[in-house]
């Protein structure tokens, strides 16, 4: 493995190859030599002397492919049925269901073709499994750097800006970036709660789509939670959320202000009641159904009162 590999494998981003290189190792010595006119005795030979961190998976699977030529029937049966049974658990179906392979085999060379296939099979899973790790590995470490480092700068920025200076905060700012980062979060939570599963394989030959896919995904969930952080706060300042646990808002513009200003200048009453705000818009973030199931029930209630 080159040195990034083994980087990604100490992380847990990769999975190690050399348990599985050991065991096919132990598994060429009892094995008969492979023929020395055989295209495959000098790779197997080269292969058989490295250290078994520096072999990749496509060399074992190489090795094991070599080492068919030279497997007696009763090995051939065991590792066809080893490695069915591993195909199984990994795709939660038999292999050659579709009937293009005979299963079991009848023949000897039936065996080896069914041994092959099987290997080949599940590299291809194999791959594409470590491909997805890779990739939402990837895209959930910049992203959650990319937050770690906005909240920092918000910190910053609200201890030594221009309010800090004045005395003079907005409310708006803090309101629609606690709905930001409370997205923020949940998209970090569903990413690395995200399983990858053979039905994915089909989908992951373009690694750009998925990377685009997931970020577009990260994008869109972190607009709308700004916008369900703006929305709550209409909820509260129209009086259809109330209550000890929601926050109670005072008018600080004169009322011979226009309504709108007179809307913007709504603030929270105390301390707690600013906290209880950011910690709902954070909610309104993290929950993505909180306000739109909030909508539909307003939404509800009007069509009702409306049929009466």
């Amino acid at each position: 493995m080159n040195r990034l590999d083994k980087l990604r494998t100490k992380f847990g981003w990769t999975e190690s190859p050399e348990p599985e290189f050991l065991r096919f190792k132990a598994a060429a010595g009892v094995l008969p030599p492979l023929p020395a006119d055989s295209a495959n005795a000098p790779m197997l030979a080269e292969l058989l002397k490295k250290n078994p961190e520096d072999v990749n998976w496509e060399e074992i699977q190489a090795g094991q492919i070599a080492l068919v030529a030279v497997m007696p029937l009763e090995a051939l049966q065991a590792r066809f049925g080893s490695l069915a049974d591993e195909y199984e658990t990994v795709t939660g179906g038999k292999p050659f269901a579709h009937g293009s392979f005979p299963n079991p085999p009848k023949k000897e060379e039936e065996w080896r073709a069914g041994v092959v296939s099987l290997i080949e099979d599940l590299a291809k899973f194999r791959r594409a499994k470590l491909m997805f790790e890779r990739v939402r590995s990837t895209v959930g470490l910049s992203f959650g750097l990319f937050l770690f480092a906005l909240v920092v700068a918000a910190g910053i920025c609200a201890q030594f800006g221009p309010g800090a200076k004045t005395g003079q905060h907005t409310f708006w700012q803090p309101l629609l970036f606690a709905g930001f980062i409370g997205a923020g979060f949940s998209v970090l939570s569903r990413l690395y709660s995200l399983a990858w599963t053979p039905r994915l394989t089909a989908q992951i030959e373009d690694l750009q789509a998925l990377k685009k896919g997931l970020v577009l995904n990260c994008i869109l969930s972190m607009a709308e939670g700004v916008i369900a952080a703006g929305v709550i706060y209409l909820l509260f300042t129209s009086g259809f959320l109330k209550g000890d646990l929601f926050p109670a808002f005072k008018e600080t513009v004169a009322e011979s202000e226009p309504a709108f200003t007179r809307l913007m200048g709504y603030q929270p009453e105390g301390v707690a009641d600013v906290a209880k705000l950011l910690a709902w818009a954070f909610v309104a973030g993290f929950a993505e159904r909180l306000v739109p199931d909030k909508l539909n029930q307003l939404a509800g209630a009007a069509s009702e009162a409306k049929s009466k």
